[in-house]
């Protein structure tokens, strides 16, 4: 019996749960390969090299967070808190239980290793992230503070999500979320 043909979302995936787990500079091509249930001259067909699968990967995860993470819909009813609880819930949702959560921060540890083009693709994510913060918070809060929470934010939860993962507590989690809830409850 033939092997069953991957889509590329499919081949994205496995490929992201490869390098969450092993990291970009140990992971091969031939794991990649065996994780997709191909050759390894038939994932080169695909993919010309490591790096050009890592920009894929972080391009598909990147769409998937601004479409399920990053975008809010502001109207004049929605309240802040609200739209932060949703938002929040998301992310522990995305980081807990999807494959490619945690990978960005595993990515990024390996800054120094990692190529001027991954480097910025990661950079352009976190951005992402903090503009998303910055539109919720500078709904009740002036520029400077909004930018300041933003940033802060992108921050606490990358913390907390390490500790998360390595805990496997939402602990670390649920604490940013009440940091945040506190400045924007006011």
């Amino acid at each position: 019996m033939r092997p069953q043909k991957l889509t590329t979302p499919q081949i994205l995936q496995r490929c992201a749960l490869q390098f969450k787990i092993h990291g970009y500079a140990s992971t091969s091509m031939e794991m990649l390969a065996k994780a997709c249930g191909l050759t390894k001259a038939a994932f080169y067909y695909h993919f010309p090299n490591k790096e050009a699968l890592l920009l894929e990967v972080l391009q598909h995860t990147h769409q998937y967070l601004k479409k399920h993470l990053f975008q809010i819909e502001l109207s004049g009813n929605t309240q802040i808190v609200m739209l932060f609880e949703q938002m929040h819930q998301r992310a522990v949702e995305f980081f807990s239980a999807e494959v490619c959560g945690c990978l960005i921060g595993i990515i990024s540890l390996e800054a120094a290793t990692i190529s001027f083009e991954v480097y910025k693709k990661i950079q352009h994510i976190f951005q992402d992230w903090q503009t998303a913060f910055y539109q919720l918070f500078s709904q009740k809060l002036d520029t400077i503070q909004a930018q300041t929470l933003a940033k802060i934010s992108v921050a606490d939860y990358e913390g907390a999500i390490l500790m998360y993962r390595f805990n496997q507590d939402c602990f670390y989690l649920e604490q940013v979320k009440q940091r945040i809830l506190k400045q924007i409850a006011c």
